[in-house]
């Protein structure tokens, strides 16, 4: 499957790790989704309305996007949807955990 044009490393090992266990992008999740209020989530399982981000280090690490990853867990969950948030370490120490968490959530919102 071809790239997301703007997927970094980590993003890439989550989803590779999703499509490893048949979600497919495009269909079951989607990659740099765009919302409203200018934010764009990582990932995007847009039917159950869960909001998946993959933070690096370079990018979450300093005071003022951490201030502004807060805000945004606000306005998503203000507007019904579940934020999972993965830091770089999460991801590359053992991604398999981060999507055994996403599927737990998933299987919660079937029942």
């Amino acid at each position: 499957m071809t790239p997301t044009i703007f997927e970094t490393n980590i993003e890439r090992i989550l989803r590779e790790e999703l499509e490893k266990r048949g979600y497919r992008k495009g269909v079951d999740f989607c990659c740099q989704f765009p919302l409203r209020f200018s934010f764009i989530l990582d990932f995007a399982f847009y039917k159950q309305k869960i909001a998946i981000e993959a933070d690096g280090l370079f990018w979450h690490s300093k005071p003022k996007d951490r201030k502004r990853d807060g805000y945004k867990n606000y306005i998503l969950k203000r507007e019904g949807w579940m934020v999972l948030r993965f830091s770089e370490h999460q991801i590359n120490d053992d991604v398999s955990k981060c999507v055994d968490q996403i599927e737990r959530v998933l299987k919660k919102m079937k029942q």
